[in-house]
C-alpha cells in the first residue's frame, strides 16, 4: 500500500490565533527601523527610504515555531558615490517588542526570498490608514 506524505504550513488561524502574542504597537517604528540600520542593516548615508506601510499584525515561522508581530514593508533606494540611484530592493522589517527581530530584502536570488518578501508585503503594501488591528 503506497503512502504519501504532506507537508501543511498552517496560519495562525488554524493554530490557535488568540493564543497568538503581538506585543505592543511599534508606533515609534521609523526611530526602531532607523536605528537598526544604523546598527549596520546597511550604509544609511548612501541609501532612501520609502516607507511602504504602517505596522500591520503578522507573523513568521522557524523551524515550524510560528512567531508573531508586526511587518513595515520598505522600498530602499540604495545610491552610488556619485549619488545616482543604483538600484531599489523591496524589503520587509519584522518588529517585535519594540525591536527589529528580522529583515529580508527581495535580492534577485534563487533562494526564494524575493518570492517570500513579495507575498509578506503584498498584504500590507498601501495600508497607512490602518494601524495593524491594535486591540
Amino acid at each position: 500500500m503506497p503512502y504519501v506524505l504532506c507537508a501543511y504550513r498552517a496560519t495562525p488561524v488554524e493554530i490557535g490565533s488568540l493564543r497568538a502574542q503581538y506585543g505592543p504597537y511599534p508606533a515609534d517604528y521609523k526611530t526602531i527601523i532607523e536605528r537598526y540600520r544604523e546598527a549596520g542593516f546597511e550604509e544609511t548615508t548612501n541609501a532612501l527610504v520609502q516607507y511602504l506601510s504602517v505596522p500591520q499584525k503578522s507573523w513568521g515561522e522557524f523551524s515550524f515555531h510560528p512567531y508573531f508581530g508586526y511587518v513595515v514593508c520598505l522600498a530602499i533606494n540604495v545610491k552610488d558615490s556619485l549619488g545616482r540611484s543604483t538600484e531599489s530592493r523591496l524589503t520587509e522589517v519584522f518588529i517585535r517588542d519594540g525591536q527589529v527581530v528580522t529583515n529580508q530584502s527581495a535580492d534577485h536570488s534563487a533562494d526564494g526570498t524575493d518570492l517570500r518578501v513579495r507575498d509578506m508585503c503584498r498584504r500590507v503594501i498601501g495600508r497607512f490608514d490602518t494601524p495593524a488591528n491594535v486591540n
